[in-house]
């Protein structure tokens, strides 16, 4: 069941006070503060508004971090992307002029607004409410305060952005200056540690609550907080605290409710934004307020496909063959291994895959979007809705509005992160053992020497270094592709390989070959969109020596390894230089 948020046409009014316009006039169309916030149930809604605030794309950003990335190619066509959008961040040619730029500021600062009002409406009414539910809101309110500011650290100007710590009134207070980097981390771990301390492990309240944060929703944000400042022993105190504390009541989840409808609100899921296809169905895809999402579309057409090296990582990833989940029946052959591994098969459309059910009535063959010079190789499976439609059309608004639930952080992250952070101290040990519960849960051939019979295991020595190249490039990338808040951008960055990385992948050679599948009806028919690596087949349809090449000749670390603050805040702030 999903956590419907109450969207008050109040406090959206209330919003439009970040205009500077706001301050010349009187509004009759706004409600004045002191005629608002007397109780606690309009606080609620005015947190109920800070949520809101996540359904607004341009938060997360999905689309650009996966060009920006190394985790999408910028829409249909090969060798030439047809996306112009996507080129500009594939190709790391974006300026501070970018659209795309400005929302994300714009909408980050938006919740922080929302955030900073319901917090000085409580403050006003401390003391006279109810003191259990007023800590509540007051330590959700703070915590999307510090998470706001948190993803504007991470995202923009090397860290140095504007602190809001309040409702702006004054031109003195809408013209402020950007702080220093280590000013906003003391400023947003302020927050983060007010909501770990004040919120609850869990809710009580049923329906109403779910996916509301929790005190583990903001250990696993300061301990990404710390991990990013290489900080690995206070990091290491809030990713022990979700993982170790069973209250909170996290656990890795069977593979079949990853990224699906029943799956929605899982065990493992610690953060997740709640989309519907029930409420506000007269706003269009493109309107930011819409409660559905676009992502089904954007993701799974035109707007970005798969690059050919991680579809190629994850269709040959070392399946376990002492798991039975590897293997199915087969009419002729008997007991068959797999066409791909089961991780593949969650994240990603492989036309190699003929065992997986796709939009009910398909396999993944036959049903995904594949040619070598159009469509690719295939796309994130994630945002589709293939576990529970026949079609993304039959969304009752249509294919453009999806009502899938979009995760931000869950346990598995945790896990990895933990691990990274065993490896830089020393704990080889443990980290394996991290990294282990995951590949387990998707029946991979396990790390490191045997630890039982009822696994298989690679037998690697691993030492430091050559383990944290595995979670670099094999384990982290393929288990949160296209996941979370700018994960995998920021990763390259904090490692300080986004160079390295790009000159990598532009050097590797990959061709697209024929594939003959079966579809589920057993009819036999032929793709070129397989992806295989040298030597140089006989016959191949293209030869994929192209992805990253411009990339890596672009990317200028003082350039793109930070968002730049963006012109539009520039030329309306007389404080920024």
């Amino acid at each position: 069941m999903k956590r419907i948020l109450s969207i008050l046409i109040m406090v959206a009014a209330l919003s439009a006070c970040e205009n500077q316009e706001f301050l010349a006039e009187t509004n009759p169309n706004v409600i004045a503060t002191d005629n608002y916030w007397k109780n606690l149930d309009e606080t609620d809604s005015g947190v109920n508004a800070i949520y809101a605030t996540l359904l607004n794309h341009n938060v997360l950003s999905l689309l650009e971090e996966s060009w920006r990335s190394d985790m999408g190619w910028p829409g249909y066509g090969r060798p030439t992307p047809g996306n112009e959008q996507g080129r500009t961040y594939y190709y790391k040619t974006y300026t501070n002029s970018d659209n795309s730029i400005k929302n994300k500021w714009e909408a980050l600062y938006q919740g922080i607004f929302r955030a900073n009002q319901v917090i000085e409406a409580l403050n006003k009414l401390e003391g006279t409410v109810n003191e259990e539910e007023w800590t509540v809101q007051m330590g959700q309110a703070r915590f999307f305060r510090g998470l706001f500011h948190f993803y504007l650290h991470t995202s923009f100007n090397e860290g140095n952005i504007i602190i809001r710590e309040k409702v702006p009134v004054t031109q003195e207070d809408f013209n402020k200056a950007v702080s220093a980097s280590a000013d906003v981390i003391e400023f947003f771990r302020t927050d983060l540690k007010y909501a770990y301390t004040n919120l609850p492990l869990q809710y009580d309240g049923g329906g109403a609550t779910i996916g509301r944060v929790t005190a583990g929703t903001a250990a696993t944000i300061l301990g990404t907080s710390f991990l990013y400042e290489e900080d690995y022993g206070q990091a290491l105190v809030y990713f022990n605290d979700v993982i170790d504390n069973t209250e909170y009541g996290y656990e890795l989840v069977d593979p079949s409710l990853l990224f699906t409808k029943e799956g929605e609100f899982n065990k493992e899921s610690i953060f997740e934004i709640a989309y519907n296809t029930t409420h506000r169905s007269e706003l269009g895809q493109w309107d930011e307020l819409s409660q559905t999402n676009r992502l089904a579309t954007l993701f799974g057409g035109v707007y970005v496909s798969m690059p050919a090296w991680i579809q190629y990582e994850y269709k040959t990833e070392p399946m376990d063959p002492l798991d039975d989940r590897n293997f199915y029946m087969d009419i002729i052959n008997g007991k068959t291994m797999r066409n791909v591994p089961l991780r593949a098969s969650h994240m990603v459309t492989l036309v190699e895959d003929e065992q997986t059910p796709f939009y009910l009535n398909y396999n993944v063959s036959e049903k995904m979007k594949k040619s070598a010079t159009g469509w690719g190789f295939g796309h994130c499976k994630k945002y589709l809705n293939s576990d529970h439609l026949e079609d993304e059309n039959d969304n009752p608004e249509g294919g453009w509005n999806s009502g899938k639930n979009v995760v931000i952080n869950r346990l598995a992250d945790v896990y990895l992160m933990r691990a990274e952070c065993h490896i830089n101290t020393g704990n080889i040990t443990d980290a394996i053992a991290d990294i282990n519960k995951i590949r387990e849960r998707w029946g991979l051939v396990l790390l490191g020497n045997p630890l039982d019979s009822e696994h298989t295991y690679d037998n690697v020595v691993y030492t430091p270094q050559s383990l944290m190249n595995h979670l670099m490039y094999t384990e982290k990338p393929l288990e949160l592709s296209n996941e979370g808040f700018s994960i995998r951008w920021t990763d390259l960055r904090r490692w300080n390989i986004a160079k390295s990385n790009f000159e990598r992948l532009a050097k590797e050679e990959y061709y697209a070959v024929d594939y003959e599948y079966h579809t589920l009806l057993g009819k036999a028919e032929t793709s070129d969109a397989s992806i295989q690596i040298g030597p140089e087949p006989e016959n191949f349809k293209m030869k994929v020596d192209f992805e990253y090449d411009l990339t890596s000749q672009n990317y200028i670390p003082e350039l793109h390894d930070y968002l730049p603050i963006p012109l539009s805040e520039e030329t309306s702030n007389s404080s920024i230089n």
